[in-house]
């Protein structure tokens, strides 16, 4: 008669165990092998060195116990996703209206200049603005002086230092602030006006148009 010792039947165990909680294969699949496993080792045991109680206890505690993970984790996901999709479905409400989001890149069209702001974390006794445009020049520098913590505008009339009015085309803009001669790190915003809603691996976005998607979270004020 062919024998099994009980070593070799945890050994298995655990090896399987492991390849459950890998994901390798599924739950059920890797449960069936295991209980076919154990039928064949208890009928071809070595009678002298029987498989005793704790030790099948234990097998059976590590195969529910990473079974009971994968299950977790599978309906875990399958909430994460209804979640994602209820907030797409809610998000579906911006659409067509104008939003300002994190971005630091604005467009003059016909000498107007698209709005920008800067979310501050906490006050600030002075923040400074550049304006920058395709090649790299500093067109215009905007001195906002003290400001509290929170949303603002940046007021830029689209003229550069010297009151002239720039060229159509992209601009960037760069925003410093600082507070008791420590720097406070300021978020660049821009408008824009919502025309679809997309969903990613990070979440929810919203399309701004000019190829620019923003997080739906980052949304900083509703127009």
């Amino acid at each position: 008669m062919t024998t099994t010792s009980s070593t070799g039947s945890s050994t298995s165990a655990a090896g399987i165990a492991n390849t459950l909680q890998s994901g390798s294969a599924s739950a059920a699949d890797l449960q069936n092998s295991f209980l076919t496993m154990l039928v064949t080792q208890m009928n071809n045991q070595d009678p002298l060195n029987p498989m005793d109680n704790s030790q099948l206890t234990s097998q059976l505690a590590q195969i529910s116990q990473v079974s009971g993970m994968q299950t977790l984790n599978t309906t875990l996901n399958s909430l994460l996703s209804q979640v994602s999709a209820s907030r797409a479905m809610d998000s579906a409400a911006l659409i067509g209206h104008t939003v300002m989001v994190p971005g630091n890149a604005t467009t003059v069209a016909s000498g107007v200049p698209g709005q920008i702001g800067v979310d501050l974390p906490s006050t600030a006794d002075a923040v400074t603005v550049q304006v920058v445009d395709a090649n790299g020049n500093v067109v215009r520098n905007i001195d906002m002086k003290g400001q509290t913590a929170g949303v603002h505008d940046i007021a830029w009339d689209g003229k550069n230092d010297a009151g002239v009015a720039v060229a159509d085309g992209d601009y960037s803009f760069k925003v410093a602030a600082t507070a008791n001669g420590k720097d406070v790190v300021p978020v660049a915003l821009v408008y824009g006006k919502v025309n679809s809603i997309s969903g990613d691996s990070t979440g929810v976005l919203v399309d701004i148009g000019g190829g620019r998607t923003a997080p739906v979270d980052g949304v900083r004020r509703i127009l």
